[in-house]
């Protein structure tokens, strides 16, 4: 992500107890067939603990108390719908009472099919703990994106060295995670440690990447070369040059095909559309020497709204330029980052989750083939610091928990809505009403910037889930159902007109 220094930081290794401790964590992600437990801290002299629980819309749905049992109390609640939820627990003491809130999801079991578009962004190379694996998948994704940083592999020159990575690459094999491996930076060993800017730091780039995908063999499918080359990333005499990455993409393309042609190498990870470095790029000759083309749609403000932000608008023009440079012919376009900060509440974190899969549909709707969210988990504690509150789940607080973000919920509806469909067409609608079709009869709907309520012929009861899986059946009069379409995404399942009609 952009904000982060200019200048590279060597990141933490991850040590071989970081990888064994793992999936040890409090859980706050539930199967809608399991009844949600919480363990609270009650020391003495505790003797009760009320709470109550509220659904997304903020509505309590339960209450109640639970006598203490010495330190630790198990707070049982029955089995819930899907949805999120806040869990609000006061612990009554003899001088003061303690307040713990603690949001929690529910969601349906789920498998992704295999070939899913949408993954998440991860620091697990770096720092993030291996203990929140479990939740990621129980969200539903299986790809990830993450770093294999040059400096890290060839400490010495001409040597390559994965101890760092290897038990880290074998756990996401062992759970059939797929990596993107982000090819990124630069190396002390080279070109004064700046972004490679010579035949020899091109060389050296294209050697590390050559070694990488023999080590790893067939559980690399794709790799990205290099990451926000475009913005503050690079650094030295090559900073920012489309010419500069289209030689360090050449060599980076021919040494990896020269050991695994099997291989798909992503270039451009650029900081937002950035059409007019893409037509530097392909005016250098990049484009031959790139599988598939990478994108991450920010913008100056971070706070815009997808919508304004003119993402499928962007990513279509970049579609055609691919087009007017390659004979006519598409390349597959991927966003390998999008995401909005939470930090101060610049973004809200309902906004950030009905941005999330409002971003998502866009993206699909004008033909994107991969989308990863960044990122999967705050990179830090601190609710100021833009950087460290990207993320769908929360870092641990006082009582221990990895706490989901609208988000994290918003990401498991999308991605058991979509599992198994393919985008059709956006229907026509008016102006600020967004509709979308895929395979059988899924419509996903929202209206930005203003709520309008529309009514739709009907065949049948419709089945609607709200962004965060609450399920309702909306039986037709008189061949109409009528919703009040909001900027949160709804999910329709069901035969439905494709006219909407305005209601009084």
């Amino acid at each position: 992500m952009v904000v982060m220094p200019v200048q590279y930081m060597q990141p933490a290794l991850l040590s071989s107890s970081h990888v064994t401790k793992v999936f040890d964590m409090k859980g706050t992600v539930f199967f809608d067939t399991a009844f949600p437990i919480f363990t609270i801290p009650t020391p003495a002299p505790a003797s009760a603990l009320s709470y109550t629980v509220t659904d997304f819309a903020g509505t309590t749905i339960l209450h109640g108390q639970v006598a203490t049992e010495s330190e630790q109390t198990m707070l049982s609640l029955p089995r819930l719908p899907d949805d999120y939820y806040v869990l609000t627990v006061v612990e009554h003491t003899t001088a003061a009472s303690t307040t713990h809130i603690i949001p929690f999801t529910i969601v349906a079991p789920f498998s992704p099919p295999a070939g899913a578009p949408f993954g998440v962004s991860v620091h697990f190379s770096r720092y993030d703990p291996l203990d929140t694996l479990p939740t990621m998948l129980t969200m539903g994704t299986t790809l990830i994106r993450d770093d294999a940083t040059w400096a890290q592999i060839e400490t010495t020159q001409g040597t390559y060295t994965f101890g760092h990575l290897d038990p880290y690459m074998q756990v996401l094999q062992q759970h059939n995670v797929e990596p993107l491996l982000i090819l990124d930076y630069n190396n002390p060993l080279y070109d004064q440690g700046l972004t490679p800017y010579d035949e020899v730091g091109f060389t050296a780039f294209a050697n590390y990447a050559q070694a990488l995908v023999s080590h790893y063999g067939p559980q690399l499918k794709a790799v990205e070369v290099y990451n926000e080359y475009n913005s503050t990333f690079s650094s030295g005499p090559c900073a920012r040059k489309a010419s500069c990455y289209a030689q360090l993409l050449r060599s980076t393309y021919q040494a990896i095909k020269a050991v695994r042609p099997d291989v798909m190498v992503v270039a451009g990870a650029t900081f937002g559309i950035d059409l007019d470095w893409f037509k530097e790029l392909f005016a250098a000759g990049g484009l031959p020497v790139a599988d598939a083309l990478s994108v991450h749609p920010y913008s100056l403000f971070f706070i815009d709204p997808p919508e304004v932000r003119g993402i499928a608008t962007n990513l279509q023009a970049l579609q055609h330029l691919i087009q007017a440079n390659n004979h006519g012919q598409t390349k597959p376009l991927w966003i390998t980052e999008i995401g909005w900060t939470t930090a101060l509440n610049l973004t809200d974190e309902a906004d950030q989750a009905q941005y999330l899969v409002r971003s998502a549909m866009l993206s699909l709707s004008v033909g994107v083939e991969k989308f990863f969210w960044y990122d999967f988990l705050n990179d830090g504690t601190d609710s100021v610091l833009m950087e460290q509150n990207f993320g769908l789940l929360k870092r641990p607080g006082a009582l221990g928990y990895y706490t989901p973000k609208p988000a994290y919920t918003a990401f498991a509806v999308l991605v058991r809505a979509l599992a198994g469909r393919s985008f059709l067409r956006r229907e026509p609608a008016p102006p600020g009403v967004y509709h979308m079709r895929f395979s059988d009869d899924l419509h996903v709907l929202w209206s930005m910037p203003l709520n309008q309520p529309r009514a739709f012929a009907a065949t049948g009861a419709v089945t609607s889930v709200s962004m965060t899986g609450k399920k309702q059946t909306v039986h037709p009069v008189a061949g109409k159902i009528t919703l009040n379409l909001s900027r949160s995404p709804l999910y329709l399942q069901g035969n439905i007109s494709e006219t909407l009609e305005a209601c009084q």
